[in-house]
């Protein structure tokens, strides 16, 4: 559920929101909804991987490739005619990262304000 709702207001806000919304968005949705540590990373990471791999799938198709084929050539990758898929996984992983850590950031925060009562007051 957390995977959804974050890919899902991430994808609605990043159409006229700078890139780094990922951030307050993974981190609030953690801080409300997530359930463990692992939970907020795993889901913040691939929600954020999957929607910057589809909209890129979405941009690079369209125009043969062109583009990323010379980002690719810029960072160095050797000329073969997948350097397109490679940035994409770059892209993906540098998003899904950020998002991942931000989203583990809203669970901690939310177990740094809200101390659990294990004595059952």
């Amino acid at each position: 559920m957390l995977f959804l709702i974050i890919i899902v207001i991430a994808f609605v806000f990043q159409l006229f929101l700078p890139w780094w919304i990922i951030s307050p968005i993974a981190f609030g949705v953690a801080l409300w909804k997530a359930n463990s540590g692992a939970h907020a990373f795993w889901s913040g990471f691939f929600a954020v991987f999957v929607l910057w791999i589809l909209t890129g799938l979405f941009y690079t198709i369209p125009n043969g490739n062109i583009l990323a084929n010379r980002v690719g050539a810029m960072l160095g990758l050797p000329d073969i005619t997948l350097n397109w898929v490679i940035v994409l996984l770059i892209t993906g992983i540098i998003g899904g990262v950020a998002a991942g850590f931000c989203s583990l950031a809203g669970y901690f925060a939310r177990q740094a304000i809200v101390i659990p009562n294990k004595a059952g007051i």
